[in-house]
């Protein structure tokens, strides 16, 4: 029988092995399902190879009697020399004393709704953290900062940086700390592992190892800190801006996703920033990506955690409510420009409009959280229906009471998806709604009178309808009169009313 000095250390070759797979890899071997034998031997061997690496990590599990995956177990308790090896190889809790580790500000007597972890180091010529923590407080109500608590890591080893820091924040935000909205947190450097000789994976050069390695040991301390302060837990940067109400926009996703299996939540398509995970996932996932942390950079970490845990999909919300603002990283002589495509700014075009206040519905399916009443309201960002969008679909608008008509314009398509038009439809009102109309489901409204047709570029725009109408209207309805393979934007639904 193989002692079990050795077996340990066959396991994490076995492991370092099986997490030196790029990041793409991974994605198609939980995305290839087995099949009834007629898949071609490609993917075969994806299947073949995806189950090895899960094998490998139950045998790892099973070795160390699931301390991989218990929370709540501190540590591998053994007298035997064998299993104290196994105390050296498998992971141990990563303990972070949250009284010494605040530096400013204070802890709530209660736990809240959500953690928000910003680490920050030193930038050359650049500092943008202020700017970030201007639009965290701009873009959230007084209601949602009692439930939020935002964590800023000054993690860097220069502590002239640290106490710069922290009064930076306790000078311009000192409102917020009072009432801890917002905490400083540093490090000892004894919490880090030594920085020297490691692994240069992927052909980069020691310095970007280093600042990699110790990138992933500042998440762990964050992680470890912030157990106990929410339920959930983003991630973000000190270089990010968020769009309005970006609170109730994580609330929704997370109700969205009650059924789902899932571990974690992405709130931005960029690297680590808006990864969102339920605060009693952080110690084993601090306990991950330190047992790994030269290995690879957290990017790629927290997805291969994603699939230890049987999450087999992205749960990407679009749009966006996190951009990525900085250009200048804090790795020397790195320039960034890396902007999140799904994340929207672009508000209504037609300002004057009043659009009054309506519930908005439709029968084509959206993508992701491009929702139908973006259309409609003066959020950023648009209705993106999935093709196919058949005859007969539909995108309604009913509004709370009763309007007088004066003008309506509708545009689709956008300078992105300049495809993406309304290819054949109608704008129709009507007067009438039935009393038996569900409250939850689409209202049924009838006897629609029709406006008029949409253009070849997509657009409709009627005017003088409080002449030509002549009576107050309950619904307007965008309907598609030929089927379309292309998928649909609804970039601005905009009424005008005469009083």
């Amino acid at each position: 029988m193989m002692p079990g000095r050795t077996w340990n250390r066959v396991l994490l070759l076995a492991l370092f092995v099986m997490f030196s797979l790029n990041t793409w890899l991974v994605r198609i071997l939980v995305t290839v399902s087995d099949s009834d034998g007629s898949g071609d031997s490609d993917s075969k061997s994806l299947v073949k190879q995806r189950d090895t690496l899960l094998d490998t990590v139950h045998v790892l599990q099973a070795k160390c009697k699931g301390d991989f995956f218990n929370v709540d177990q501190q540590q591998v308790n053994s007298p035997t020399d064998d299993k104290a090896e196994n105390t050296d190889v498998c992971l141990q809790q990563v303990h972070v004393d949250s009284k010494d580790a605040i530096i400013l500000g204070h802890q709530r007597n209660t736990k809240g709704f959500l953690t928000i972890g910003i680490p920050t180091v030193k930038r050359e010529k650049k500092l943008y953290i202020q700017e970030t923590l201007n639009s965290l407080i701009e873009h959230s109500t007084r209601q949602d900062r009692k439930d939020v608590v935002i964590v800023i890591f000054a993690a860097d080893f220069n502590n002239d940086y640290n106490n710069h820091i922290k009064d930076l924040v306790e000078s311009n935000f000192k409102e917020y700390v009072n009432d801890g909205f917002i905490q400083v947190i540093k490090a000892p450097e004894s919490f880090y592992p030594p920085l020297e000789n490691l692994k240069q994976n992927f052909g980069d050069e020691l310095e970007r190892v280093i600042w990699r390695s110790k990138q992933v040991v500042d998440y762990a301390y964050l992680f470890s800190y912030s157990i106990d302060v929410a339920q959930y837990y983003i991630q973000l940067e000190d270089d990010v801006i968020a769009t309005p109400n970006y609170v109730q926009s994580i609330r929704e996703y997370i109700d969205l996703n009650q059924n789902e299996q899932w571990v974690c939540l992405e709130f931005s398509e960029l690297g680590f920033i808006g990864k969102l995970f339920r605060s009693s996932m952080l110690q084993r996932l601090s306990q991950f990506v330190m047992f790994f942390f030269e290995e690879q950079p957290i990017d790629y970490l927290f997805k291969y955690f994603n699939l230890l845990h049987a999450q087999q999909k992205s749960f990407l919300r679009a749009p966006s409510i996190f951009q990525h603002i900085g250009t200048i990283s804090s790795l020397r002589d790195k320039e960034q420009v890396a902007q999140d495509r799904f994340f929207e700014t672009k508000r209504r075009a037609h300002g004057d409009s009043n659009n009054p206040p309506a519930r908005v519905f439709s029968n084509m399916t959206p993508f992701s959280m491009y929702l139908p009443n973006l259309a409609y309201s003066n959020q950023p960002g648009y209705f993106w229906g999935k093709a196919p969008i058949s005859a007969g679909d539909y995108l309604l608008i009913v509004f709370d009471q009763p309007v007088r008509l004066k003008r309506v314009l509708v545009d689709t398509g956008s300078d992105a998806h300049p495809q993406d038009i309304l290819q054949a439809g109608v704008l129709e009102v009507s007067r009438k709604i039935l009393p038996s109309s569900p409250t939850k489901g689409t209202p049924v409204c009838t006897e629609y009178e029709k406006l008029g047709k949409f253009t070849e570029k997509g657009q409709i725009d009627v005017d003088d309808l409080e002449k030509t109408l002549g009576y107050d209207v309950v619904c307007l309805r965008i309907t598609m009169i030929r089927s379309q393979v292309q998928w649909l934007v609804v970039q601005e639904i905009a009424v005008w009313t005469a009083w």
